[in-house]
């Protein structure tokens, strides 16, 4: 079953990953995979094209996805937009239309961009052999071709890279088991649902290959539910009991919602439920509003009851509708990240930041990158508080790039202040560059002078002097 490079002189048909030959990526595109599969099923040629200025002569037709709206579209489909090769073109993914505005056209879109492959007419020409009906793709049935991504992986490993890294893309069964949601989140793709429904059974994605040794290649699951947990017990609780008696390990990608612990009356048997389960890796869940803070609390307090030692992240959404001007929206948007920290900390949970296209908009943007790069490492998280990630940034510039080796690996603010004052730090050739996380905490705390002891509080916190186990014993 694995995947052979098509040679140079047979037609096939191309997919591309816009996603992948732009920014990288570090999931493969379950849409391409799907494609692949049925592709193969009827015994079809066909190529993921790994390099975004390929030569697309010998492709007969060519489906590119594009999940992010900020991805640039490969310079082969550019070439192409101008002649009649764009005729070969297949386009579709979020990345096309998740960013529109208005109401009404984003509906149309999203209905267009969810059915366009089951109504396309090449694919409806060829038999489908998942079930469902006769001819075409039924994307809900069509098992993911697992290999498509073998020869980018292996390209990937040649130029440097370790084969781990990419390991998405090598060792999951990847699907969802129900679509939709109920939250109508503003800056979610899916804001205008309202329901969620069944859509994939497990068997329809889930790979039994097995390696030489009888080994299994994909041992683990991951799924892209919206939001599995809102779904009625009637839906989510037999799926649960499937993947717990699969005995594998598996793991929702985009998080669970904590506050069904806290809303549902079936909240206990959701932690109980998954409290005995093999899940992979941390549990991971969202606290995306500083307003929910009660109903995350309150859930945590059950979750940690029956979860006391394992591994908890939350995502944590910042950055959404800022502007170059937006002042008080970026420090009310700072001090509600930093709060959701602390609750995160006193219970002994982890942070992932995930950052809005808009924080780029404003002029200190930089201080949602280290405020990321420091939450989203656990190492760093967990022993440090965030002036003290900051300043070792400074301390090892100071070590390795200056060659000063006595310098203090840690000073307070108030200690660096100090030396600041008195003109250790500066841009002339005597004094000590600063490095550009320390710049950016300078100057944000120069932009809200009325706010410094504050922000100093918040980059203060450190885990291991918040943590309270009396929050849920």
């Amino acid at each position: 079953m694995k995947a052979l490079r098509v040679p140079p002189m047979y037609k096939c048909i191309g997919l591309v990953d816009a996603d992948m030959l732009d920014n990288g990526t570090r999931h493969p595109n379950l849409v391409l995979m799907k494609l692949a599969g049925f592709f193969h099923d009827n015994h079809l040629l066909f190529e993921l094209i790994l390099d975004p200025n390929a030569d697309i002569t010998r492709c007969s037709k060519i489906y590119m996805s594009r999940v992010f709206t900020f991805t640039k579209l490969p310079a082969l489909y550019e070439k192409a937009r101008a002649t009649d090769k764009d005729e070969k073109f297949r386009l579709g993914g979020t990345g096309f239309y998740a960013d529109t505005k208005s109401v009404r056209e984003y509906r149309k879109k999203r209905e267009e961009d969810m059915t366009r492959l089951e109504n396309d007419e090449f694919l409806n020409s060829l038999p489908n052999h998942s079930g469902g009906k006769s001819y075409g793709i039924s994307m809900q049935r069509q098992k993911p071709y697992y290999h498509l991504y073998d020869a980018f992986v292996r390209q990937q490993v040649q130029n440097g890279y370790k084969k781990e890294k990419y390991k998405d893309y090598q060792k999951y069964s990847i699907g969802f088991l129900t679509r939709g949601c109920v939250r109508h989140c503003p800056f979610c793709i899916n804001k205008l649902e309202k329901k969620i429904l069944p859509y994939s059974r497990l068997e329809w994605f889930l790979d039994d290959e097995c390696d030489k040794k009888g080994k299994l290649v994909r041992p683990y699951i991951y799924l892209w539910d919206d939001n599995f947990l809102a779904a009625d017990r009637s839906i989510w609780e037999p799926l649960l009991q499937e993947l717990i008696d699969s005995g594998r390990p598996f793991q929702f990608r985009q998080g669970l919602d904590e506050r069904m612990l806290a809303q549902s009356p079936d909240g206990e048997l959701m932690v109980q439920m998954l409290a005995k389960s093999k899940y992979h890796g941390d549990f991971i869940f969202a606290f995306d509003n500083w307003k929910d803070r009660e109903l995350i609390e309150k859930a945590l307090k059950i979750w940690k009851r029956y979860n006391p030692k394992k591994g908890t992240k939350f995502y944590l959404f910042c950055g959404y509708q800022l502007t170059k001007d937006s002042h008080e929206k970026f420090y009310n948007d700072i001090w509600e990240l930093f709060q959701r920290i602390k609750i995160l900390m006193s219970y002994g949970c982890v942070g992932y930041v995930m950052r809005h296209a808009d924080y780029k908009k404003y002029e200190i943007s930089n201080l949602y990158i280290q405020i990321a790069r420091w939450c989203n490492q656990q190492q760093f998280y967990k022993k440090m508080s965030f002036w003290e990630f900051v300043y070792r940034n400074q301390s090892y510039w100071e070590e390795h790039s200056l060659k000063k080796k006595n310098n203090p690996k840690l000073k307070t603010y108030e200690e660096f202040e100090k030396d600041y004052i008195n003109g250790y730090y500066g841009d002339d050739e005597n004094q000590v560059k600063i490095c550009l996380p320390l710049k950016t905490l300078i100057r944000t705390l120069e932009k809200f002078p009325e706010h410094k002891n504050e922000l100093l509080e918040m980059f203060n916190y450190k885990m291991e002097k918040l943590i309270n186990p009396h929050l849920w014993e």
